[in-house]
């Protein structure tokens, strides 16, 4: 294996010069694949055998794995090697993509690779059990006896013990660490569900008819409501990293009494977080009517500030100084990018969850007249190829009013 790529596979050549993407390959090592998808381009392959194994190499710690489970494609990997991969893919990304020389990127906290995820998406297999997808099929895993390897213990005891008879076809469940609180949403309804005492439970029809129901997290010093249905990151303590990188990256510029304006904003976090440090005018552009509702809530305190229900590609743009955007694995594209500085801001954090995306949005933000200023890891997702990124831009008086 020559590399890497974005998805997590190891990257290899067929004879005809082929890239094949292997799953299951590490950089450095040769394994017996065989191959499951021959396109004109590229090919897909599955690992069998490791013939030379890299040093980064591990047994998965989790049994679920060996039998398919597609939920921690990278159990078999050294923590530390993961990290080093991660910041090798969002590199690559920057430079191959976006054709940029990126500043080293900082890798972060070191968060625990075990017992973090709150929010958690199983689905129900025909006994009623709790599991997780093969990967790359419809059957599922049951989680079982031995519990899961990266959920909270406070997920992890409703995936164990919780019973969800037909209709039900998959759950979510989410948890508050700070307050205990715990939901679950079954979908398409709750039916005869049995959970742990204390645990609320609605079912999707139930939302859909017009009920709410949510937990409460702390985090930056701060309470959020994030209801059923809201986006929210997947563990507290990678919550306050974003926060800090977030900070760190709009740098000087988040001075007091500046605007700041915060895309995809979900329940608030970052705009209830930095507007309480900065005490000026905040405005939140979210989409979801859920985190809509999520967010005004979370951010009643906060007298300047304002929730916008508008998709950021129809949104009208306001002046700013600052601007935050945590887009999903789609990114931002060209008219997000030219909305941003349409705001006229001279300092930008993304927050990107997607190397390709990344690559793409910020060969378009460069093009712009924006500066790359740093890089930021949070591995929020440990044995997996997923990564947050935090990039920090700036630009000057000059770009920011050019046409």
């Amino acid at each position: 294996m020559t590399g890497v790529a974005a998805g997590g596979e190891g990257v290899s050549r067929l004879a005809d010069g082929r890239a094949v993407f292997v799953r299951g390959a590490l950089p450095g090592e040769r394994v017996a694949a065989v191959l499951t998808d021959d396109r004109k381009r590229f090919a897909r392959a599955e690992t069998v055998g490791v013939l030379d194994a890299s040093p980064g190499r591990l047994s998965p710690p989790c049994p679920r794995v060996a039998a398919g489970c597609g939920g921690c494609g990278w159990q078999h990997v050294d923590p530390a090697v993961q990290r080093h991969m991660k910041a090798g893919i969002v590199l690559q990304a920057l430079r191959r993509i976006a054709r940029l020389d990126p500043p080293e990127p900082d890798p972060g906290p070191l968060l625990p690779a075990t017992g973090w995820r709150t929010t958690v998406r199983a689905a129900i297999d025909d006994r009623g059990r709790a599991g997780f997808r093969r990967h790359h099929t419809h059957s599922s895993i049951a989680v079982g006896d031995g519990g899961c390897l990266v959920a909270h213990p406070l997920v992890d005891e409703i995936l164990t013990q919780g019973r969800f008879p037909h209709p039900v076809a998959e759950v979510t469940v989410r948890a508050g660490v700070a307050t205990g609180e715990r939901l679950v949403l079954a979908d398409p309804s709750a039916g005869d569900t049995e959970v742990p005492a204390g645990v609320a439970l609605v079912g999707r029809d139930e939302l859909v008819a017009g009920r709410r129901a949510w937990v409460h997290e702390n985090i930056a010093g701060r309470r959020w409501r994030v209801s059923a249905e809201s986006f929210f990151q997947v563990r507290p303590d990678g919550a306050e990293a974003l926060v800090d990188a977030v900070a760190a990256a709009l740098g000087p510029a988040l001075a007091p009494g500046i605007a700041l304006v915060d895309l995809y904003g979900g329940v608030g976090l970052f705009a209830g977080a930095l507007g309480r440090r900065t005490g000026g005018p905040v405005l939140v552009v979210e989409a979801n009517r859920s985190a809509v509702a999520d967010a005004r809530v979370n951010l009643a305190d906060l007298p300047e500030a304002r929730v916008v229900a508008a998709d950021v590609r129809r949104w009208r743009p306001s002046p700013a100084a600052a601007v935050v955007a945590d887009p999903s694995r789609h990114g931002l594209g060209a008219s997000v990018v030219a909305r941003i500085g349409a705001t006229a801001a001279g300092a930008l954090a993304l927050v990107s969850c997607d190397a390709a995306t990344l690559g793409r949005d910020a060969g378009l933000l460069a093009a712009g007249g924006w500066a790359l200023r740093s890089v930021t890891l949070v591995d929020l997702f440990p044995h997996t190829a997923h990564i947050e990124v935090v990039t920090g831009w700036n630009r000057d008086r000059a770009s920011r009013f050019a046409r």
